[in-house]
């Protein structure tokens, strides 16, 4: 029996690396998106070459596209039994220095591509005809505030209200669609910002999350749990995954 396929964006890194890597460990197929391929993906690649498929695509470079594209895909490897959106952008841009191109730099990878390949999926044509799971990975940042983070929150936040919608919507189909909110985690991103993320930062992170910095693997256990069928009852929900930090100080 054909193993079930999941779209996962940005996989090169991160959160999408760890639900790719660990989606494949589980049996599933994969096929992955990002900007460019690195030496993870090349990884996965050897490992699991029946399994994993892997296309280096822009996915803010046509919006308009990308559900032909899907389409397109599903012709090629078969037919989805879900999509994860963990590809985004995070900008620190104070509010004052803030201007439309920022904010719709950030709109349109954050937010539009994951809409316009979750209409893709969504496809008759492309869905597997049992239903199957759309998970958008937002961020605590939709929630609460921090200063700088005005543009990636909005987006993030707007996920959120997409999500909603959208599980109303597809629920006929049995496709459920819901939102993962990772708070603080130890990836790339943040390590690429370790001029404002320094250690002294960090330690201060860890100490206001009760349960401690988190890690790709515990959002990646989570989004594992709702792509299975064991959450086939789960649609249009914000799951908090965040060591306790949104109970506040």
């Amino acid at each position: 029996m054909k193993s079930k396929l999941i779209l996962v964006t940005g996989v090169s890194s991160g959160i999408g690396f760890q639900i790719t890597s660990d989606l494949l460990a589980s049996g599933y197929s994969v096929l992955g998106v990002s900007r460019n391929a690195n030496d993870k993906v090349e990884e996965l690649l050897v490992s699991y070459p029946l399994t994993f498929y892997f296309e280096s695509v822009d996915l803010t470079a046509d919006i308009d596209s990308l559900p032909k594209w899907v389409v397109s895909q599903s012709k090629l490897r078969g037919r989805f039994a879900g999509f994860v959106h963990s590809a985004g952008i995070q900008q620190i841009i104070p509010l004052q220095i803030n201007t439309y191109g920022k904010m719709l730099e950030i709109f349109n990878l954050n937010v539009f591509a994951g809409l316009a390949l979750a209409r893709g999926v969504s496809d008759k044509r492309v869905m597997q005809d049992q239903g199957g799971s759309i998970l958008f990975i937002s961020s605590i940042a939709s929630k609460i505030g921090q200063s700088g983070l005005v543009n990636y929150s909005a987006s993030k936040a707007a996920l959120n209200g997409a999500m909603r919608s959208m599980a109303k919507e597809l629920s006929p189909r049995n496709i459920c669609v819901n939102s993962v909110l990772p708070g603080f985690v130890m990836t790339e991103m943040i390590e690429k910002w370790q001029d404002v993320y320094n250690a002294d930062y960090i330690n201060k992170i860890n100490e206001q999350y009760p349960l401690g910095i988190g890690k790709a693997q515990d959002i990646s256990n989570l989004v594992c749990f709702l792509l299975d069928e064991k959450s086939r009852w789960i649609t249009g929900s914000e799951f908090d995954v965040n060591g306790g930090a949104s109970l506040g100080a």
